[in-house]
Formats: C-alpha cells, sequence, structure tokens
C-alpha cells in the first residue's frame, strides 16, 4: 500500500540525516515521511544534549487533519533543511505510542518543539509559514532566558495558603516522578469554586502550602489519613493489613492555568485533544509515571472534593471502581 511505499523511500532517503541528527542509535525509525523530514521514535530522538531545537508533527495514519498536514510540513522541512540549528523530524504515534504517550500527545496532529528533550506546544495556524516564523523564532531565542521560566500561577497566588501546585508544559510531572497527581486544567475566569474545591483536595490528601507555617502543619501516616478521608466523604476503603506506609502526601494535586499566556494555552489546546475531539476546560488527568489519564466520567459542574477525592484513592488502589452506590 502507500504507507509502506513511503516507509521504503523513507529509509533509503532519510538514514544519513538521522544519524547526524539523532542521539545516535543504530535502529532506524519507520514512519511515512522522508527527506529532509526526519522519521523519529524512541531509538532516535533528539534528547537533552540535542544542539538542534526540532519541530516535531506527532500524527497518525487514520487522521485527516494529519494527511491534510503533511505537504505543508514537507515544505517547511525544505525551507528549512539547510539550517544547522533546527530539524524537521515526525513520530507515528501507531507505531511509537509510548515517545507520544510521554509528551502527553493523544490528539492529533499535534505539533510541539522539542527543545533538549522538553516539549512545547504550537498551537498556531498550520500553515508552512507560521511553523516556520515560529520555530526560527525558538531557535534564535534558545539560551537567552537565563534559567527555567515559572508556570503562570493562576488563581492559585498564595504560597501560604494554596496547596495546589502551579504546573505548566516545561514544568509537569513525567517518568521520574516520585508521586501520582490529579492535574486540573482549568481557565482563571471562571474558577472561583474550582480553586476552593482543588485545595481541599490537595489538603485532604496529604499536602501544604509551600511557606505555610511549620506550627500549623499536622503531619498524619497514610493509613490515618485514608481512614478519616472514608469517614469525611462516607466512602469505604480497602486497606492492606498492614500500611500505606509513611507520612507523605497520597498524592500531589497541581493545576494549569489555561488562558494565562499564549505558551499554557497552547499546552491545554494540545493536552485536551484526544483524537480528533476537543475537550473544554476545565478538565482532570490522573497523572502517574508520566502517563496522563483524561477522567472523562468525572462530574465537572459542579467540580466536588469529595468525588475527586474517592477517585485518587480509587487510582491509589484502596477503593474498588465497581462499587455500588447506597
Amino acid at each position: 500500500g502507500c504507507r509502506s511505499l513511503w516507509s521504503i523511500i523513507a529509509a533509503a532517503a532519510w538514514l544519513p540525516i538521522l544519524v547526524e541528527s539523532s542521539t545516535g542509535g543504530s535502529k532506524k525509525c519507520r514512519g511515512s515521511y522522508a527527506a529532509p523530514v526526519v522519521n523519529l521514535c524512541a531509538d532516535h530522538w533528539p534528547d537533552a544534549k540535542s544542539t538542534r531545537v526540532w519541530m516535531v508533527v506527532f500524527y497518525t495514519s487514520w487522521c485527516g487533519h494529519c494527511r491534510a498536514l503533511e505537504p505543508k510540513f514537507k515544505e517547511l522541512g525544505k525551507l528549512l533543511k539547510n539550517d544547522k540549528n533546527i530539524g524537521i523530524g515526525a513520530v507515528d504515534c501507531d507505531i511509537d505510542r509510548a515517545t507520544c504517550s510521554k509528551y502527553g500527545v493523544s490528539g492529533f496532529p499535534a505539533l510541539k518543539a522539542i527543545i533538549a528533550g522538553k516539549g512545547k506546544s504550537y498551537n498556531g495556524a498550520r500553515e508552512t509559514e507560521p511553523m516556520k516564523a515560529w520555530i526560527t523564532g525558538i531557535a534564535a531565542n534558545r539560551g537567552t532566558q537565563g534559567g527555567s521560566a515559572k508556570c503562570a500561577v493562576g488563581v492559585f497566588k498564595s504560597r501560604v495558603k494554596d496547596a495546589v501546585v502551579p504546573l505548566c508544559e516545561e514544568h509537569f510531572p513525567d517518568e521520574k516522578a516520585k508521586n501520582e497527581w490529579l492535574v486540573v486544567f482549568y481557565n482563571s475566569k471562571d474558577s472561583a469554586e474550582l480553586k476552593e474545591v482543588a485545595d481541599r483536595v490537595a489538603v485532604d490528601l496529604g499536602n501544604d502550602p509551600p511557606d505555610m507555617s511549620k506550627a500549623l502543619k499536622k503531619p498524619k501516616k497514610k493509613r490515618e489519613r485514608l481512614d478519616s478521608l472514608s469517614e469525611k466523604y462516607d466512602f469505604t476503603v480497602n486497606l492492606p493489613n498492614k500500611g500505606p506506609f509513611g507520612m507523605d502526601a497520597l498524592a500531589k494535586v497541581g493545576a494549569v492555568c489555561c488562558d494565562c499566556n499564549e505558551d499554557a494555552a497552547a499546552f491545554c489546546a494540545s493536552s485536551l485533544r484526544l483524537g480528533e475531539d476537543d475537550f473544554p476546560a476545565p478538565q482532570v488527568f490522573w497523572v502517574s509515571k508520566g502517563q496522563r489519564e483524561l477522567l472523562k466520567n468525572l462530574p465537572l459542574n459542579p467540580l466536588s472534593a469529595s468525588s475527586l477525592v474517592q477517585l485518587a484513592v480509587q487510582k491509589l488502589g484502596f477503593q474498588r471502581s465497581d462499587r455500588s452506590e447506597l
């Protein structure tokens, strides 16, 4: 078929570029693009040591919008093929689901700059010239920022009162995160009630505001915390004979402000696209070891602390999901 023919052409055409511009393994990446666009995969991926800024399209074979983008993205590759600071790549998410999942991609096509292994979402027009202007601007500004930017705090402004952690694409729990996370994507203009609920859930799960007075902190064993939550919100927990041990939080709670700045809006647009469907904020994700799961069945209007806490306890394995409602 058409796709396998592309793979044969690609294998012959982009190998010299791939060896020169990727992380240097010997395995080839399959995909429907050809030079000067590089087919990328986990074995050939611009990591933290990459000297280039990469513009990468995440695509699938069944996505109509991906096919519409293809000629424009190839044209982008041709225009920038002699630029030593920029790489143009593509990853087939039918083939390399792990890489797509690592970058939080579950909607297509997704376009991101990859800068030293970190993703930055593009939300502009899917046309050659705007894409070129965006990625050349990022390449030109690379190294001039002086440290990583802080995430927009949105409605969680107080480090003394707010236990929710402001997150963004640059600072988002990845596969190395030791905690599980509940992450709320929200718009600041309609979130007064959501703020109160998210802060309450964060405290319920054992998180303190970062600058809270030590005298006010009330450490609690995880097992005791689970017991008290089941009593507070009237649900049953299934605890092991011993444990869970430790005094740290059961899970962290984070929030991404979708209307705080352009980068945040792009990250939300990318994160809230599943397949070819766009979901409106607010939405809640469960994030474990870098894997993001949109909690589709969660009642959002209004969002309740009880349902969020129960869902977190369920995800942590201390409550069965098939419980019957009384």
